[in-house]
């Protein structure tokens, strides 16, 4: 590595927490009110996505995603939330990084109040210096619309400076978007296929190995 990173943008589901257990869930009750039915591995495909894209994918039809995001993030906000965890060794490293100096920001699909919610819940959130998710009307919604904001806070870094952490296609072609470096890690619900197909740079197996890739 030739450079020295100075930012680290991270996801959050798949990348900081697992949260399959409260997202699967999630969806099973949205689709139940809605009467759509839920296949759990279809779910499982959509973790990472908004949930917009997520609900289409499953067949839920236009004049109902309204309702099918609301009654998601409602029944999500009580319950779902709930049903997450760090991942192994991902406190220890996000601590080493920002003790060495690095500023590190959240950029995530949920949005900014439920991933404000969970960072607290598990007491990492002082260690984000911003935290970037989706907004309720809309406005800001896809991954590179949100990593662009998380950057604008962070008064635009260097983008050969900084890396974007995250376990899905869409943090891999954001971070391409805004020539961040893309860093693929395969502990999250994304292939490693996947991650190398739409432009990560490195690959990382365990939260050391991140650790070791930033503080190279």
């Amino acid at each position: 590595m030739t450079y020295k990173v100075k930012t680290a943008v991270f996801d959050l589901d798949g990348t900081v927490t697992d949260s399959q257990e409260g997202i699967v869930a999630s969806f099973r009750h949205s689709l139940g009110v809605l009467g759509v039915p839920a296949d759990d591995d279809a779910i499982r495909h959509q973790i990472g996505p908004p949930l917009i894209e997520g609900f289409t994918a499953m067949g839920v039809p236009l004049s109902q995603l309204d309702r099918a995001v609301s009654t998601y993030r409602s029944f999500f906000s009580e319950t779902g939330i709930y049903m997450n965890r760090l991942y192994e060794g991902v406190d220890v490293m996000l601590t080493s990084i920002t003790d060495a100096g690095v500023r590190l920001a959240l950029a995530t699909s949920k949005l900014t109040e439920f991933a404000q919610r969970i960072l607290e819940y598990f007491g990492i959130a002082q260690l984000f210096s911003e935290v970037a998710g989706s907004t309720a009307d809309g406005r800001i919604l896809t991954k590179q619309s949100i990593v662009a904001n998380a950057l604008d806070r962070l008064d635009r870094p260097d983008p050969a400076a900084t890396v974007l952490a995250g376990d899905r296609d869409q943090d891999m072609r954001a971070a391409v978007a805004h020539g961040l470096i893309p860093v693929g890690v395969t502990w999250g619900y994304g292939s490693v296929s996947e991650l190398s197909g739409s432009g990560a740079r490195h690959l990382v197996a365990s939260p050391e190995e991140l650790m070791s890739l930033v503080l190279g």
